[in-house]
């Protein structure tokens, strides 16, 4: 198992970190890298990957096996998160943001990266089916959490066009059309595959160092202390990845599938949680403290969960 690949991703995080500490990236780079890494780049790296499989109605089957059960765990720990943090001293405006933040894993910006460099093609297609649940349970459920304590006037018809935004997503629809070329064994046009290759191969490395970007925010040694962010984000890195662990070890499922949902589980906080804060003024500040502690510490707990996983 090659981990000199999370040495690479370290050195990355650490580019990204300088970076952004001595004003190599603005904050609107950043901002620009981000964006170009999810409309093109990733859906260029899942479009070249998953034409490249040999798609089968086992592997089909499979994708499926890894998105409803990633969505069931997905709605286990949001009720696990809902009765944590009702039962902590945490303060009425922290709640939400820590609840969503146990719940949510970040397994499209790093999900995606560890997935292809240690699981393959087979393995980020998979991971793809875990995060399009995960996408499916934030415009859900964690549009409701967020909602809860706040007046809204968003109409029904309003919150359907944002799900369905959600589904028509490049992520989303380029894997449905990845999945319907390679069922049918449609290849892409040479020029075209050879454009997805170039573009997606950069999208990892992009993808670490806009991560090392954000580990230079502002965040502190009372960050640390505070229950509402530690507790979420071990949690999130502990406690999650164990309980995937203990359901979905012992079902009747490819191994490769059961990897792949316990790395889901097993990732940090969803940058999704601060989006979503600052969408309905909820404690931006604490979710991007959790997002940060919760990366840092994956640097040592993500790769322990993948040497568990590839040698039990």
């Amino acid at each position: 198992m090659p981990f000199e690949q999370f040495i690479i991703f370290f050195l990355l995080l650490i580019t990204g970190f300088f970076c952004k500490k001595y004003n190599v990236f603005s904050d609107s780079a950043v901002s620009g890298i981000n964006t170009f890494i999810i409309y093109i780049g990733y859906p260029c790296l899942i479009l070249v990957r998953t034409t490249a499989l040999d798609m089968d109605h086992r592997i089909f089957i499979n994708f499926l096996f890894a998105f409803f059960i990633n969505l069931g765990l997905l709605l286990l720990f949001g009720t696990y998160g809902r009765f944590y943090c009702r039962g902590k001293r945490f303060h009425d405006d922290d709640k939400p943001v820590a609840e969503l933040a146990l719940m949510s894993s970040n397994n499209g910006f790093i999900g995606f990266p560890v997935a292809v460099s240690f699981f393959g093609d087979l393995g980020l297609f998979y991971m793809v089916a875990c995060n399009i649940a995960l996408n499916t349970t934030f415009f859900t459920y964690g549009v409701s959490v967020m909602r809860r304590g706040r007046a809204s006037n968003e109409s029904f018809k309003k919150k359907a066009a944002g799900f369905f935004l959600m589904l028509a997503s490049p992520k989303v629809s380029v894997a449905i059309a990845g999945i319907i070329l390679c069922y049918n064994h449609i290849t892409l046009p040479e020029i075209a595959n050879d454009f997805c290759s170039i573009v997606g191969s950069i999208a990892t490395p992009m993808a670490m160092i806009s991560i090392g970007t954000m580990l230079a925010g502002n965040f502190g040694p009372r960050s640390f202390k505070k229950h509402a962010v530690m507790e979420p984000v071990l949690n999130r890195l502990f406690i999650v990845p164990l309980a995937s662990a203990a359901i979905v070890w012992f079902l009747p499922l490819d191994p490769l599938v059961k990897t792949i949902i316990i790395v889901s589980n097993a990732l940090p906080v969803a940058t999704m949680v601060a989006i979503l804060s600052e969408q309905y003024n909820q404690n931006k500040g604490l979710a991007g403290e959790t997002i940060v502690i919760s990366t840092l510490f994956s640097m040592v707990t993500v790769p322990l969960v993948i040497w568990l996983l590839t040698n039990l």
